[in-house]
Parts: C-alpha cells; sequence; structure tokens
C-alpha cells in the first residue's frame, strides 16, 4: 500500500481521499473506481492511525502508533520518502496540540519513530522550524503550544537513540532551544528541566563538562531569584555532580556554601513555601530536599523556620508543611524528632481549618492530605524503635497548648487512640500520670498567654474519660491493683471532699457519679452513720442513709442469684445509679428509690404468681386490677426523671428503656404521649413550674393584665392597619404581575411557569410578613422553654419504643398525637427544636416493616385512621403546606400496614378483600377530589409516594388518572402532574415485575383508550399546531409518559406505538421545542426505534374568504385596531393614576415594594407603631409638608374634603369616558390639584380614616376575588 501528495493509485482511491483531506487537497475520483471498491466496504486506512493518536485510551494510541510504525518499516524505500517526511512532519506538528493526550501520542510516535528509522537532526530541525514556529498573528496560548511542542521535540531527540549520535554542536542547539522555550512560559521550566536531569543518567562527567556552561546560566542566581524550578536543577546537578558544583560555586551563584545550612534555611523556606499554583504541590522538589533534611543535622533548625511561614493561615503552605512532614516521617532516622515535627503554628492552624468545616465547606483535599498526615504519623510511631517517651510527648503535643483534648472530634480522626494503643505497659501508666496531673491541675499548661493559668473543666473532664480509656488497654489488661488505683483515684474526687484543697468543678463531679456507679460498694464500705457528715462532700439525712442501705441490701440480693438477665438487669441498674443519686439530688433520689421498691416488690410477686412462667418475664396480668401496673409506675418514674435536665438521667433510661419495651402497654404509651399533647397541663413539670412561679406570679399578675389591656386596644388598631396595608400589598402584586385594572381577572391557566413562579414567591412572602405576630414575638418564658426541652427529652422513649418491634396498634396510637404535636410545634417559632425532633420521630415511625403483633388491627381501624389523616389537612392551608410530607408519610404507613395484614395467613379472608376495597377506594376518592375540587388540600407527594407503592391499589388509579389527562375539565398544570403519577407509575419496576402478565391483562382497554386519545391528540395538534390550551410542558410530560411505558416490564403491544412515532414526528415538523421537550422527544424517539431528526415545515395561517377579498380593509382594520388600543391604554393609565391617588393614604409605607421580584420584603414596625400613635392624618402631614406650599387653599373640615374628593372623582370618570385624548392633562391636573387639597386636611384623624377603608372596600372587591382564587389554588 503506498500514498503520496500529489499521486494516485487507482487501487486504492480511498487513501488518497483521506490523504487530501489531511493536506486540503482536492482530488477527483472516477465513477469506474466508485464502482470497483465502494467506499463504505474499505477498511481503516493507515491514516486513520494519525487522528486515533489523540484518542483519550492510551491503549488505542499505543496501538495506532504501532500500526503507524509498521507500515513506515515495511514499506522502506526510495519511493516512499515522502511518506516518512509526510510522517515525520505530521507527528511533529501534532506535538503542539493544545490537548493533552493529542500531545502523549504523538510524542510517543516520535520517539519511537526517530529510534526505528534513519530520521536525521537536519529533517527534525526542518519540520520543526516549518510546523512549530510562533507567529505575530497567532495568540498567546498557540505561541504557548508552539513552545511546549518545541521542548517534546527537543526531549523526544534527548529520550532517542539519536541524542548519543549527536555532535557536541548539535547537542548545544538542541538545549538551546530547549532552553529557549522553557522561558516563555514559567509552568513550561520544570518540563524541560525534567528532560536535561532525565539525560544526566546517560552522560559521563566528562561530556556533561561540555554543556556544563548552559546549564549553570539557568541556576546561578542568587537565594531571593530562586524558584522551585531552578532548585530542582540545582540539587539534581549536585546530586549527580558534587564536583562540578562545590561550595566555592554556590558562594559565587547562591551566595551558602550549601543548599542546607544555617544561613540558608530562611531563603529556602521561602523558596520551598511559594508555589505559582496548586500544582506544584507535586512538584519533585519537595521528595529532594525532604529526603536532605529528614538526613541533615539542621531539620530541627528547619522546622523552627518553617513553622514562622504558618503564622498566619494560608491555605497553600499549610498543604506545602504536610506534604514536607508527611515525607520527613517516611524518611527519618532519629526518631526522638517526631514531637518537633509537630510545631505550634502547624498544628494550631490545622486545629482552626477544622473548625472552619461547616455545611457544605468541607474542603475534602485538605482533610485527606490531613488524614494522611496521620497515617503517616501512625506508622512512624509505630516503629520498634520509638520509645514511651516520644509516644507521650506526640501526644501531649495534640492535647496540651496548641492543642487540645478534643483534638479528634475536630479533626475528625481517631489518631489520639491510635498512638495510645500503641504504648506498653510502662507507657500507659506513664500516660496515666499525665491524665491525673491535668484532673488534678498540677500538669503544667505551657500556654504562652499566661504563665499561671488553670486547666478547664472540660478539659479536665475530657482527661478523666480519656483515663478511664486507660483501664480498658490491652497492656494492662492483668493489672488489677493498677486499675483499682485509679478507681479510687476518681471515686475520691467524684464522691467526697478534696484533702488537699483542689476544686474540680461541679460539672467534672456529676459526669464522674455515672462513671463510677460500679464502686459502690467500696464506697459503701467507708460510709457509717457517725462520719456522715465529716467525710462526705455533701452530707445526707440518717433517713437517706438508710434508704441507701436499703438500696444496698437489694443490689446485694441482686447479685447473689445466678441468673440476672431480664428485668433484674433493668433494676439492678436503675438502683445503681439512683443509689449514687442520693449523694447529689437528695430529694430525688429518695422519691424515685421508694418507687423502684414497690415495682420491684410487685414483679417479685408477678414471678411467683406466674407458676410456669419465666423468671424474667412477670404475668403483667396477676396485678391488683385497682393498682398500676408496675410497668406503669417506671413510665411515671421515667418521665419524672426526665423532666429535670441531667443528662446522667437521660443516659441511664436510654440504658434500660430498651428492656422495658417488651412490656409496655396501651395506658403506659398513652402516659408518655400525654406529655407531648399541647393541651394537656397536667405533666411532671407542672409541680415544679408552680413551685418556682408562685413567688412570681402574685407580683406579675397585675402588670400582665395591664399588658392585656394595652396589648388589645393596640391589636385592634393594628389588626386594621395590617388589614389596609395586607390589602395593599396584594393589590400591588399582582399589578407588577400585569393585573393593573380591576376590571381584569387572573387566569392561572394563562400564567407561564416562570410567571406562576414568580406570583407564587411573592404572595407566599406577603402572606409571611404579615401572618399574626410576624416579627412581635415575645420570647419564649422559661418555663416554656423547659417544657420544651422536657417534650424533647421524652421523645427518646418514643424513638427508643419505636426501635424495639412494637406493636401495630400501639404505633398508629401514636401516630396522631405526634401530629397533633407537629402541628402545634408549627405555629409557634420557638418550638423549631421540638418541631424537628417531632420529624425525625414521624420518619422512624413511617419507615417500620416490622412488628411483634397486629393484634386490635382491622379494615375499620385502619380505614378511619387513613379518613381523619386526609381530614385533617382540610381544615386549614397552613396546616397541609407546613405538614404536608409527615401527613402522605403517615397515609403511606397505613397503606402498608393494611398489605401487611393482607400478606399474612392468619387474617381472615373476608377481612382481606374488604381492606383491599376500603384503603383503595379511600385513596380513589381522594384522588378525584384534588383533582375536581379546587379548594382540595391534599399534598399531592401523597399521590406520588403511593404510586411508588408495590399495592395492588394503585391499578384503581391508573384508569383514572388516565381520564383526567385528556379531559377539558381539568387545569393544565393537573393534567401534567396526572402525567406524571402515571409515568411514577409505569416505572415502579417493582411493582410491576411482581405479576407483568396479570397486571397487563387489567390495564389492556386501558391502554387501547390510551393509544387512541394519544392519536387523536397530536393528530389535532397537528391541524392546529398553535393551541393556546396546550403547553410545552404538557407535551414534555406526555412524551416522558410515552417512553416509560414503552420501557416498562408489561412490554405492552396493544398500542400502536408506530402510528404513535408518526404521529410525534409530524407535530415536531411543526413546532419548536425548549431544551427539554428536545431531551424528551429524543429519549422517546430513541425508542420507538425512530429518527430525532424532523425536517421543519413552515407555518401556514388559515385566511377566511372575506379577508382576503381586500387588502385596504385588513390594513384600516389593523390601523383602527392599533388607534383603538392605543386609547385603552391611555384610559387604563388614567384610571389607574386616578385609583393610586385614592389609595395613596392607605399605601403609606409600601411606596418602595416591590413584591414580584419577592426579594426583599420586609414592613417596618417602626412605621405601624408610627401610625398608631400619632394616627394616619398626622403622619401624612409630615410626609407631605414640602408639597403644601404649593397648594392655593387648605379646607378647615373633614366633611367638605371628603365631598369634595368624591365630586372630584366622579368628574374624573365621567371626562375620561368622553375623551380619551386631548383631555389627559387637564385630568392629571385636576386629580394632582385634588390629591393635595385632601392631604392638607389638618383634620384627619383615626376616625376618617376607617371611614375612608369603608369607602374603599368597593374598590378592592374584585382585587379580593382575584387572592381568594389564588389561595385556592394553593
Amino acid at each position: 500500500m503506498e500514498f503520496h501528495q500529489h499521486t494516485r493509485s487507482p487501487k486504492s482511491p480511498n487513501y488518497l481521499s483521506k490523504m487530501a483531506d489531511e493536506q486540503h487537497v482536492e482530488v477527483v475520483v472516477s465513477e469506474t473506481e466508485r464502482v470497483e471498491k465502494p467506499v463504505r466496504k474499505l477498511e481503516k486506512t493507515v491514516l486513520d492511525n494519525f487522528s486515533n493518536l489523540v484518542n483519550p485510551h492510551e491503549k488505542v494510541r499505543v496501538k495506532s502508533s504501532i500500526n503507524l510504525l509498521k507500515h513506515l518499516v515495511e514499506n522502506q524505500s526510495a519511493e516512499n520518502e515522502n511518506e516518512l517526511k509526510y510522517a515525520l512532519g505530521r507527528i511533529i506538528r501534532g506535538l503542539g496540540s493544545p490537548t493533552v493526550n493529542a500531545r502523549t501520542g504523538f510524542y510517543t510516535a516520535l520517539v519511537a519513530l526517530i529510534n526505528i528509522q534513519d530520521v536525521t537532526l537536519e529533517d527534525i530541525f526542518e519540520h520543526l522550524n516549518k510546523q512549530l514556529h510562533k507567529a505575530g498573528s497567532n495568540t498567546k496560548g498557540e505561541n504557548a503550544d508552539v513552545c511546549v511542542g518545541q521542548i517534546l521535540t527537543c526531549g523526544a531527540i534527548m529520550r532517542s537513540n539519536l541524542w548519543a549520535k549527536s555532535s557536541d554542536d548539535e547537542r548545544t542547539k538542541i538545549l538551546e532551544m530547549l532552553l529557549k522555550s522553557c522561558k516563555e512560559r514559567t509552568y513550561l521550566s520544570l518540563v524541560a528541566y525534567m528532560f536535561i536531569t532525565d539525560m544526566f543518567e546517560e552522560l559521563n562527567e566528562k561530556e556533561f563538562k561540555k554543556i556544563f556552561p548552559l546549564i549553570k546560566l539557568e541556576f546561578s542566581k542568587p537565594w531571593p531569584e530562586q524558584n522551585i524550578d531552578t532548585l530542582y536543577l540545582l540539587s539534581c546537578v549536585q546530586n549527580k555532580y558534587p564536583i562540578l558544583v562545590k561550595s566555592k560555586l554556590l558562594r559565587k551563584t547562591i551566595g551558602t556554601e550549601e543548599i542546607i545550612c544555617l544561613e540558608s534555611l530562611e531563603e529556602l523556606c521561602s523558596v520551598l513555601m511559594t508555589i505559582p499554583r496548586m500544582t506544584a504541590l507535586k512538584h519533585p522538589i519537595y521528595e529532594i530536599i525532604s529526603k536532605q533534611l529528614a538526613q541533615s543535622e539542621h531539620l530541627s533548625a528547619f522546622l523552627g523556620e518553617l513553622d514562622k511561614n504558618l503564622e498566619r493561615p494560608n491555605r497553600n503552605k499549610q498543604l506545602i508543611a504536610i506534604k514536607i512532614f508527611s515525607i520527613i516521617l517516611k524518611n527519618i532516622k532519629e526518631m526522638p524528632v517526631l514531637p518537633d515535627l509537630l510545631t505550634k503554628n502547624f498544628v494550631r492552624q490545622t486545629l482552626n481549618y477544622f473548625k472552619t468545616f461547616t455545611g457544605k465547606e468541607k474542603d475534602p483535599e485538605f482533610q485527606q492530605s490531613m488524614h494522611k498526615f496521620f497515617e503517616t504519623l501512625l506508622d512512624a510511631i509505630k516503629s520498634e524503635e520509638v520509645t514511651s517517651k516520644t509516644k507521650i510527648a506526640v501526644l501531649k503535643k495534640l492535647l496540651f497548648y496548641p492543642g487540645t483534648f478534643i483534638f479528634e472530634k475536630v479533626t475528625r480522626s481517631k489518631i489520639i487512640q491510635q498512638i495510645t494503643s500503641t504504648l506498653n505497659k510502662e507507657g500507659v501508666t506513664k500516660l496515666a500520670t499525665v491524665y491525673k496531673g491535668v484532673v488534678k491541675g498540677t500538669e503544667k499548661i505551657d500556654s504562652e498567654n499566661s504563665l499561671n493559668e488553670n486547666w478547664l473543666n472540660n478539659d479536665r473532664l475530657y482527661a478523666t474519660h480519656l483515663l478511664i480509656k486507660l483501664l480498658n488497654h490491652t497492656a494492662v489488661k492483668n493489672e488489677n491493683d493498677w486499675k483499682v488505683e485509679q478507681l479510687g483515684f476518681l471515686m475520691n474526687l467524684g464522691l467526697l471532699k478534696p484533702e488537699n484543697g483542689i476544686n474540680i468543678g461541679c460539672e467534672l463531679a456529676e459526669d464522674l457519679q455515672v462513671i463510677l456507679s460500679q464502686l459502690v460498694r467500696q464506697l459503701d464500705a467507708k460510709l457509717t452513720p457517725d462520719n456522715l457528715e465529716t467525710i462526705l462532700r455533701n452530707p445526707i439525712a440518717k433517713e437517706d442513709f438508710e434508704t441507701w442501705q436499703k438500696t444496698i441490701a437489694i443490689i446485694a440480693k441482686i447479685d447473689k442469684k445466678k441468673k440476672k438477665g431480664g428485668l433484674k438487669s433493668v433494676f439492678l441498674t436503675l438502683f445503681l445509679h439512683m443509689g449514687l443519686q442520693l449523694f447529689n439530688d437528695t430529694k430525688l433520689a429518695s422519691e424515685s428509690l421508694k418507687e423502684l421498691f414497690i415495682c420491684y416488690e410487685r414483679t417479685k410477686k408477678s414471678r411467683k404468681n406466674s407458676g410456669n412462667h419465666d423468671e424474667s418475664e412477670p404475668n403483667l396480668n396477676e396485678e391488683n386490677e385497682v393498682d398500676p401496673l408496675w410497668i406503669e409506675v417506671v413510665t411515671d418514674l421515667f418521665l419524672n426523671l426526665l423532666s429535670h435536665n441531667y443528662h446522667l438521667l437521660r443516659s441511664l433510661i436510654k440504658c434500660v428503656f430498651p428492656h422495658l419495651c417488651q412490656y409496655m402497654t396501651a395506658t403506659s404509651v398513652q402516659q408518655i404521649l400525654s406529655v407531648l399533647d399541647p393541651k394537656n397541663e397536667d405533666n411532671p413539670l407542672s409541680n415544679h413550674i408552680e413551685e418556682s412561679s408562685d413567688d412570681e406570679s402574685v407580683a406579675e399578675e397585675e402588670s400582665d393584665l395591664e399588658e392585656e389591656e394595652d396589648a388589645s386596644e393596640l391589636e385592634e388598631i393594628q389588626d386594621e392597619s395590617v388589614n389596609d396595608k395586607l390589602r395593599m400589598a396584594l393589590h400591588k402584586v399582582l399589578g407588577n404581575n400585569g393585573y393593573q385594572t380591576d376590571e381584569e381577572s387572573v387566569d392561572l391557566d394563562q400564567l407561564s411557569d416562570t410567571e406562576g413562579g414568580k406570583l407564587d414567591e411573592a404572595l407566599g412572602e406577603v402572606f409571611k410578613q404579615f401572618r399574626p405576630n410576624y416579627g412581635r414575638r415575645k420570647k419564649q418564658s422559661k418555663d416554656q422553654e423547659t417544657l420544651t426541652h422536657f417534650r424533647i427529652r421524652v421523645l427518646d422513649l418514643i424513638e427508643i419504643y419505636l426501635d424495639a418491634d412494637p406493636s401495630m396498634i400501639l404505633t398508629l396510637e401514636i401516630m396522631l398525637p405526634l401530629l397533633q404535636a407537629v402541628e402545634f410545634s408549627i405555629r409557634d417559632e420557638h418550638q423549631k427544636p421540638l418541631h424537628d425532633r417531632l420529624k425525625s420521630c414521624l420518619k422512624k415511625l413511617s419507615q417500620l416493616r416490622k412488628f411483634s403483633d397486629t393484634k386490635g388491627v382491622n379494615e375499620t381501624v385502619l380505614s378511619d385512621l387513613l379518613k381523619s389523616l386526609l381530614e385533617k389537612g382540610t381544615k386549614n392551608s397552613m396546616i397541609i403546606q407546613d405538614m404536608g410530607i409527615q401527613i402522605a408519610d403517615c397515609c403511606i404507613f397505613i397503606i402498608r400496614c393494611s398489605d401487611l395484614l393482607i400478606s399474612i395467613e392468619s387474617t381472615p379472608k373476608k377481612m382481606r378483600k374488604q381492606l383491599k376495597s376500603s384503603i383503595a377506594e379511600i385513596i380513589s376518592c381522594e384522588l378525584q377530589s384534588y383533582f375536581h375540587k379546587r379548594d382540595c388540600l391534599t399534598p399531592y407527594v401523597l399521590f406520588k409516594n403511593t404510586l411508588q407503592l408495590s399495592w395492588d391499589g394503585v391499578l384503581s388509579l391508573v384508569p383514572l388518572l388516565q381520564e383526567y389527562i385528556f379531559s377539558e375539565d381539568i387545569k393544565p398544570f393537573k393534567k401534567s402532574q396526572a402525567l406524571e403519577l402515571l409515568r411514577l407509575f409505569y416505572t415502579n419496576q417493582r411493582y410491576l415485575s411482581t405479576n407483568p402478565e396479570k397486571i397487563k391483562e387489567m390495564l389492556s382497554s386501558i391502554h387501547l383508550e390510551f393509544s387512541s386519545n394519544v392519536l387523536t391528540l397530536f393528530k389535532n395538534l397537528c391541524e392546529n399546531p398553535i393551541q393556546k390550551n396546550v403547553r410545552e410542558k404538557f407535551i414534555c410530560n406526555l412524551f416522558h409518559l410515552l417512553t416509560a411505558v414503552k420501557c416498562s416490564r408489561l412490554n405492552i403491544d396493544n398500542i400502536s406505538w408506530s402510528e404513535i412515532a408518526e404521529s410525534v414526528r409530524k407535530y415536531r415538523s411543526y413546532v419548536t421545542f425548549s431544551k427539554d421537550a428536545k431531551t424528551a422527544f429524543r429519549k422517546l424517539c430513541n425508542q420507538l426505534g425512530v429518527s430525532y431528526i424532523v425536517k421543519m415545515k413552515p407555518r401556514t395561517t388559515t385566511l377566511a374568504a372575506d379577508d382576503t377579498e381586500s387588502g385596504n380593509s385588513k390594513v384600516e382594520t389593523k390601523k383602527e385596531k392599533q388607534k383603538r388600543k392605543t386609547s385603552n391604554k391611555e384610559t387604563l393609565k388614567l384610571k389607574k393614576e386616578a385609583k393610586e391617588l385614592r389609595l395613596r393614604s392607605l399605601s403609606e409605607g409600601f411606596g418602595k415594594l416591590d413584591f414580584a421580584s419577592a426579594t426583599d420584603v420586609s414592613i417596618k414596625e417602626s412605621e405601624e407603631e408610627g401610625d398608631i400613635a400619632k394616627g394616619v392624618g398626622e403622619i401624612q402631614r409630615n410626609k407631605q409638608s414640602k408639597k403644601l406650599t404649593q397648594v392655593n387653599g387648605s379646607i378647615d373640615k373633614s366633611k367638605n374634603g371628603m365631598k369634595k374628593r368624591r365630586k372630584s372623582e366622579a368628574a374624573i370618570d365621567s371626562e375620561i369616558s368622553e375623551s380619551e385624548g386631548n383631555s389627559s392633562n387637564k385630568l392629571k391636573r385636576k386629580m394632582k390639584g385634588d390629591g393635595e387639597n385632601n392631604m392638607n386636611d389638618k383634620s384627619k384623624d383615626n376616625h376618617i380614616s376607617k371611614k375612608r377603608l369603608s369607602d374603599e372596600d368597593g374598590t378592592f372587591k374584585k382585587t379580593e376575588e382575584i387572592i381568594h382564587q389564588v389561595i385556592f389554588c394553593y
């Protein structure tokens, strides 16, 4: 096979054609040649290998290079010299490509070509000067690409055998071009220097001396002018040829005798910490210098100098420090230097960066680098050469200043625990001594701010936690005496008075009581009735000590029993903790222990009476019917404990309550739910709140009554003002959206999606600003805040119960009270924490799949509960907006419960049928209401989630949705929703795959009707493509639905897909689509197996016969319409100005607001207060003071002013109706004069303002209708 630039071969015309395409030469191929060898049957040519060299896949590039070289080698002849030249020129030109893949491919081919073929330097430089040369017409980027090509060409020569064959002059020429090209851009220096350094391996000292003068010029610069590239070149030359780079030369060039010495450390750190771009972090200089530093005696000095560059926060410098420290850790020999790597500024900046990572700003690159550094540090510490002293020094660097005891929490790592796990027995004991010194305050902080600074209680608390963890260390597994010593130390600090006067803080003492529960016996051995006053930190009475002794006796009895599982373990834990609580809160613990004594005795009697029952499971039905069950008493006790804001008690209940969930009854669950009921005033906090507020209530009653009276008077005035301003705000929103007159009405169906979104946002902002008590909320009282936090803690019990496979009937009983609590929390902004927690509980409840039993649940219970949920949102539209997701989740949960009952074999057949029909009927009725009733507030997400269920009831919804798609009575936006719901059904693969044939048969008639309706729709659209009642969004959703139906598991074959494809393509030829519609159309065409490329047809409009008879009459009609339109605009403008004048007094405070833009809608409270305090008339006089000087008269009485204003309005209306052109200026002047006269009335007051509001009610009548229409649509 041969190819030439100016010859043709009759055997391979296609080769010439492709060759011509590359060289821009026109080639004519005869018809006979085309007949002999068709183009489509030809295989790929050698020229295709050039285009494949730019392929992003490496294998393709390598294969193309091999094929190209193979062809050139196999066709070596004098005639084929042109082929070699062409290939060489083409490859060199490709090196100047702006893409990395292309450069890589062509560079690989060039190196191989030079090594295989006899290519001379003259040929290379000839093509180089011809193909890659800078020009004034090139852009900066193009010239940069040319320089890259020149560098790569020189590099290919240096890495091929051609370099060894070159003469000294030729080598000099290559280096000169290489060094010249790399100076054009700063980022090219490293590429050129790496070619030079790679060449060092092939040159001996004698050969290198010949080119050394050229290279020396590159790094012969003083330290201030050095950069990481020149430093890299200098380091490589010194490492390879140290004889040439001696101290004298370095002193002359950079100014110091060594690269790493005490004199150069400051300049060296400055060079290393200055990078032009982030990619420089991968620069090889860091590897070279860091390895040298790891073996250098100046390492500690270098670390101190480097730390000075980290005084101010700089992300790039911090990343460079991480890289340098990581390399040093991998190559370090002197292990005692490890703590020095954790310099103060480095640790402080690391913590500061991690503290700033909030929300989405996580900076994964920095976190990943830091965690890799921790891994490298841990690997170095695991070395056998590292002593325990060094490890403890590293820990102190991280935990002490500038570190912190919460270092792991801040950095999201486990480095402290991991280093601690490497300690031996000696190291653990030494570290324990350090922690004990922090707890006692004897350990120094080493803070730069204060020499006598004391440890914070939080630090001492964390030190205590770390000390406790050391007790479980594997190195001291058998050191029981040492463990007892540490626990005794903690017990003395936590419960006994200090002997040396050390104050450890109440926070630490309270938390230590939880940790030291296991030492209760040791504590009891030290207590006697005689030493209670002297030994205890908080002395207790003798009666309480008797309670303590009784608790100890019960604990001893439980410990003696062999079986301690079940309730015994629960009561043992409760007795231990509440016994210790006697020394903290004596009253609470004493009362709680007395109730526990009773409950424990009842469980013992239950076990005795149960006979064959297991000891750990008492018979709950054997107790006295008059007395409450023991579980109810325990539940009440837990609620009482949770009412106290003690983390200790909350942790205790979380620990034991999961073991009691199996004994929960409806009454005990109701006890918990009653606390969440906002209407229920009986709760464990009531007594506490009453006691704490008795002294204050008497003093506050009188002030509260006075405030209520004043508030009621103010609210009457404010309500009127707010209502008026709400009307004006809504009127302004609708006016700015294009409805300037009262005669116009809002047709929501004619709004575009963008306009509808803006209107939606604007109305939402208006209602938000004018909602009751907005911006005037009082601060939540202390008692209310306490009650809120108590309810949040009580939700712990609900969540724990839901995690314990609860009963279905109890779960359903929990659901409604939680929803009521959500409704309550929505209405009060102070209940935001409770609201979030309630939503979390409801989400967990709605996701339950497993229940302990289904007793008591039937079709009546589920149907009534589902109806009540659906009716809940019809009472208040605000509730359905804020609770829509929660209500929908609860409805889906009921549907799942019904489906679960149907699947259980023990469920009677009659109940199964009733469950299927009743639940499906309720959902179907609700779907019909949603699409037919404008005031239906059922959340749309309910139907979306329902159609994604694996539930047979969804089949009853499909016919309804198909009917709504093509019904003329359904609003367009709801048609789009119906399309989306159907699409969700056909993409519900989990349900459709359960029994596809049965589902397909049941929907067979529906599919036929659907096919017919779709064809009819597109037929009508093709006849009249520009139909206003059909929006593009509807068409787009219809395309998505058709795609989903075609791709579904049902394999529907009774739909006329070929006709639909033809109709869709025909419709596409008439209309233009947006981006989303185009995407949907392409997907549909791909599924239908047709091309989405359609030739557009010109639009034609059919004209009536009368319209075509006379062109002049048509022109005249257009002129008349334009004239009438102009006059209407002027009339509307005058009406608008008259109306604005009438409403000016009511629109105070809204002049600068633009609700349509909905960017910043705010109502200043100061303006409303001013209206109330001074009166509307006085405010108007203040704002119109500048205009009063222009008025020639004033009206003394308000009645005359009002009459005059009404007369002027009547005159304006009559004049507008009589003249549309010349009278506009007079009307404007008259309106302006009358308006200013009205504004000049000095006797206006609040009563006149109210009268004016009543007169304007008629003006706003149609505006209110518009508002109601918008609200119903919401």
